[in-house]
């Protein structure tokens, strides 16, 4: 049987999705790690995109939600190679493991789809099982003196997803502060500005600073519409 081609807006999209990705590279991954996960990722989406386009069940979805799951796919490719570049798991035993999460995620999506599951049941059922994938190959790799038991605890411990959700806090967090502090900063100048004029200028300066407050207030008014 003829092997289906791929087409062109899958691989335009596939290829878009790795370029954002690029940009998401934690500094303790070298090139030759990153080089290693594109390659996984443009292989491992390809597939699925290609099983969406082949596979009865994928077919009564449009191309908007074949990229949805393209992309659940993909995240979770991202992050579980990251955890094992962490994990201290040879580097000739990675592909064994994310095999595994590959095949178990493109299942969960095949029978998500068949009983119809919303997108964040889908979602839901995707992280659980990736991760308990996850764990159970690395078991298996103990359980086969592969890897130490030192190895397998510190294989478990790694979350690159939790790790990105916390520095994401830890970045809105600093925003949220020095834009408290720059408007401390603003407010406090201002009221320097109010007390001379008001101090100088007496009457005079009270209606400029009132003159001046109403103005402020019409024109960001007026730039909300």
């Amino acid at each position: 049987m003829e092997e289906v081609k791929l087409k062109q807006k899958y691989v335009k999209y596939i290829e878009g999705m790795i370029s954002q990705m690029s940009s998401a590279f934690p500094e303790d991954t070298n090139k030759l790690q990153r080089d290693y996960l594109v390659q996984n990722i443009k292989k491992s989406s390809v597939l699925l995109a290609k099983s969406l386009q082949e596979e009865a069940v994928f077919q009564n979805l449009d191309f908007e939600k074949h990229c949805t799951y393209i992309q659940i796919m993909a995240e979770w490719s991202f992050h579980k190679e990251i955890d094992l570049f962490r994990s201290g798991i040879p580097p000739k035993y990675w592909r064994i493991v994310m095999q595994k999460i590959w095949y178990t995620t493109w299942e969960v999506m095949y029978a998500c789809v068949q009983n119809k599951a919303p997108d964040n049941v889908v979602l839901s059922v995707v992280e659980r099982y990736v991760n308990r994938t996850y764990e159970d190959a690395v078991e298996e790799l103990k359980n086969s003196n592969i890897i130490s038991e030192e190895t397998e605890e510190n294989a478990k411990r790694q979350s690159n997803i939790e790790k990105m959700a916390l520095q994401y806090l830890h970045e809105r967090k600093m925003e949220r502060i020095k834009h408290y502090v720059k408007m401390a900063i603003i407010l406090a100048i201002i009221g320097v500005l109010i007390t001379v004029l008001i101090l100088k200028f007496k009457i005079f300066g009270v209606i400029g600073v009132l003159i001046l407050l109403v103005g402020y207030v019409f024109f960001s008014g007026e730039r909300h519409y």
